[in-house]
């Protein structure tokens, strides 16, 4: 006589699973759709910062430029009328008052932050006008020679500026040239504008008008 032994629930021959073979549950996954715009999304903020950052950079840039060129063209002025009086006459001071003024000018000046400072400098050369300025704003810092020469029969002039130092082309005396924009580029001071050279000479003497041909700390 067979006994029949009864059988567990799980031990069926119908392949119902038992107790220790339940199937885990599949975890949803994201749609593809949903991170192909995750990162369209966050590439798009990336570039927006990164453009911005450019952006801002460039607006920097252009107003530098512009106050640079701003403070090159005012001193060319007023060197030219100081050099049009008899020597007596001529006032040194007035181009610390420019440069104060510079700094004051909302529309040069309009954030506040330029710092326009005169340098050393010489009126009493009969023939040149030489005066040396600094520009500072949180972009840079740069130093620059400006000088009006005339001849004694006042006939020919020379009016120009030179580099002397700029924290965009790294720090000490400038060895290259500095972009002002729209193709107009400011050169180093040669060393022969603080050779003796001839009283006769249309060539500026940067070293009589005391003007120290290397920065401080250089």
């Amino acid at each position: 006589m067979e006994t029949e032994v009864p059988q567990r629930p799980g031990d069926a021959e119908s392949g119902s699973a038992g107790l220790g073979d339940s199937p885990t549950p599949a975890r949803p996954r994201p749609a593809w759709w949903l991170l192909t715009a995750l990162a369209v999304g966050l590439s798009l903020v990336i570039g927006a910062t990164v453009e911005h950052v450019i952006d801002r950079r460039a607006a920097a840039r252009t107003l530098y430029q512009m106050q640079l060129n701003t403070t090159l063209s005012r001193f060319f002025d007023q060197e030219q009328a100081q050099l049009s009086r008899p020597v007596p006459r001529r006032s040194a001071a007035a181009f610390g008052n420019l440069a104060d003024a510079i700094t004051a000018d909302t529309g040069v000046n309009g954030s506040g932050t330029l710092q326009v400072t005169l340098g050393a400098g010489s009126v009493a050369q009969p023939t040149q006008i030489a005066f040396a300025a600094t520009v500072d704003s949180p972009y840079a810092s740069t130093t620059v020679a400006v000088w009006y020469v005339r001849s004694r029969s006042g006939d020919a002039s020379n009016q120009g500026a030179c580099l002397l130092s700029s924290t965009l082309l790294g720090p000490g005396r400038a060895t290259t040239q500095l972009n002002l924009s729209a193709g107009e580029f400011l050169a180093p001071c040669p060393s022969r504008f603080w050779s003796a050279g001839s009283a006769a000479s249309m060539q500026p003497r940067l070293g009589l008008a005391g003007i120290p041909r290397s920065p401080k700390g250089s």
